[in-house]
């Protein structure tokens, strides 16, 4: 028996161990991912494949993946895309919200969002009024009709996310998470607080975070 085969067996055994009830397959996926001995696959980071393309590229496909699959769910509900959902949930937990507000809160280009905006109006699911504090804005708000269809898209979401992170174990779901709430709230900030800062300030602002 080679060394190779016998360094296999062993690593199976060991799996097998800490993990009774998992088959062939789940010692394969493991073995591939790199984690049956909690060290997980180190990517080699290259002048051709710097770190900056490659997690782009892969936050990039992801993203484009959730709206593929949201879609496919969604469409039943008249809801176009994500974004919808996305809308309707922020307006339901925050309640009436400018245009400018709920658009800002979604991180997006303003024409984009007064797209969405009119689209869920069209719809019925959300309504604009005058603005309370501001006569010469107007507050959106979601309707009756649109709190029964952002019910419905609860088991959808669920769903939706179930596909794209189910093949992280407990603990690549527990890193996943830190990592991105990590950038998520960097990000955030520097959005609400420096949008209108040039690249070059904003490279400064995040090196001085980094150190």
């Amino acid at each position: 028996m080679s060394d190779k085969l016998v360094e296999l067996v062993n690593l199976w055994h060991t799996f097998e161990k800490e993990n009774p009830r998992a088959e062939i397959q789940d010692f394969c996926k493991s073995y591939m991912l790199g984690t049956d001995n909690n060290n997980p696959v180190e990517v080699k980071f290259t002048e051709d494949n710097p770190k900056e393309k490659i997690l782009g590229r892969a936050l990039n496909r992801l993203h484009k993946i959730s709206l593929f699959y949201s879609k496919k769910r969604l469409a039943a509900l008249e809801l176009k895309n994500l974004e919808d959902f996305v809308y309707l949930k922020n307006l339901m937990d925050m309640g009436p919200l400018s245009k400018k507000q709920l658009i800002d809160m979604h991180i997006g280009e303003y024409s984009s969002g007064i797209e969405i905006i009119k689209r869920l109006i069209n719809l019925g699911l959300v309504k604009e009024k005058p603005h309370t504090d501001d006569k010469r804005s107007t507050a959106i708000s979601i309707t009756v009709r649109g709190r029964g269809t952002l019910q419905k898209c609860y088991p959808y979401m669920q769903e939706i996310g179930k596909l794209v992170f189910d093949p992280l174990t407990e603990k690549e779901s527990q890193q996943l998470i830190y990592l991105l709430s990590k950038l998520d709230t960097i990000h955030t900030n520097i959005y609400k607080n420096s949008r209108d800062s040039s690249i070059e300030e904003l490279q400064k602002m995040i090196k001085v975070i980094g150190k």
